[in-house]
């Protein structure tokens, strides 16, 4: 299509237009139609050199006079322009240089043969020509610095959403088969069954937000009754949740504070294995909702500051999200407290 559009109207053009231009415009139509074929079909390093070297060898052996060159001249410029800015976008420096060089030297065909002052007539073109090849690479330049920030923002967003799954994997497969661990230990065996098919569902939910765009639904504060029922219901403490309300939170902001829940009763299995009661309490106030989960012994480790995961790498989370995650030993046990940003009550619990 672009063949027929740009391509075969120049080429038509230039043949109709032999009879007058003579001889002398065969070159310049030539070097026209081959800047404008180049900039419509291939735009690529060596064909633009190939073209651009072709300029400027027509700048110096033309010997006609100055009409020829000017009929063609702004279909050579404009289809040079067309791949400057292609080269200065995506292509090593010296190919648009090239490119640069037979664009501001082309008004030297003409120039050179006008009657008069040549010197001052191609300064003056040459000047002109220079600032708009100038203003040609700098769009190109700028479209180039716009596909670097692009690709660097994408690469961004990719290991972030690497990480984000990361973290889940953690949250969502370390607390369940860390019960698997505990019922197996009192030969639980529905409990061993039941836990064993939510590790696997929540495999299967990671799977499915690797492939593409997850249509399942993102777990949240709403599931918090649950997690906590079932943490209590396998051992080895108690569990009590204190939730007078489910508050409206964004996505990200209810999928962090489930993970602190989670991530939190984890440790206490794994860390506190002497903790005979655990309480998760959830509140707003003053546009926040607060987490506070706290057991009555703490374990023999502390949250662990190390890679990428755990409380650790939930704190960066929260944190991004314009909350606070704090953990730390008190008196009778463990206290890990978040604070996150909330919108309006959606309904009481």
């Amino acid at each position: 299509m672009k063949l027929v559009l740009l391509v075969l109207p120049v080429g038509a053009l230039w043949l109709c237009a032999l009879p007058r231009t003579g001889g002398a415009g065969v070159v310049a139509g030539a070097d026209a139609l081959a800047a404008v074929a180049v900039a419509a079909l291939a735009r690529a390093p060596r064909p633009a050199m190939v073209v651009a070297a072709g300029s400027v060898l027509a700048d110096v052996v033309y010997r006609g006079a100055p009409e020829p060159a000017a009929l063609w001249a702004p279909f050579e410029f404009v289809g040079l322009g067309v791949l400057l800015v292609a080269l200065a976008r995506r292509a090593p420096a010296p190919a648009g240089v090239a490119v640069g060089v037979a664009m501001t030297a082309l008004p030297l065909r003409m120039s050179l043969h006008v009657p008069g002052d040549r010197v001052e007539a191609s300064v003056l073109l040459v000047s002109a020509a220079f600032g708009a090849t100038v203003c040609v690479a700098g769009a190109g330049l700028y479209l180039r610095l716009g596909d670097h920030r692009r690709r660097e923002a994408e690469e961004r967003a990719r290991r972030a959403h690497r990480l984000d799954l990361a973290r889940d994997l953690h949250d969502l497969v370390a607390h369940e088969v860390t019960g698997i661990v505990v019922a197996a230990q009192a030969a639980g065996l529905a409990e061993i069954e039941a836990a064993g098919l939510r590790a696997l569902d929540g495999m299967d939910r990671m799977v499915s937000a690797l492939r593409g765009p997850a249509s399942q639904r993102v777990l949240g504060v709403g599931d918090l009754p649950e997690v906590v029922e079932r943490f209590g219901a396998t051992g080895p403490a108690e569990a009590h949740l204190y939730m007078t309300e489910i508050p409206a939170m964004s996505a990200e902001a209810s999928k962090a504070a489930y993970h602190v829940v989670i991530e939190a009763l984890t440790n206490v299995r794994r860390h506190a294995p002497a903790a005979t009661g655990v309480t998760v309490t959830v509140s707003v106030a003053d546009g926040r909702v607060g987490l506070v989960i706290v057991n009555d012994r703490s374990g023999s480790t502390a949250v662990r500051d190390g890679g990428g995961s755990g409380l650790a790498g939930l704190r960066e989370r929260v944190e991004a999200l314009g909350g606070e995650l704090h953990a730390g030993a008190r008196d009778d046990g463990w206290q890990v407290t978040c604070h996150l940003p909330a919108g309006q009550v959606t309904r009481r619990w």
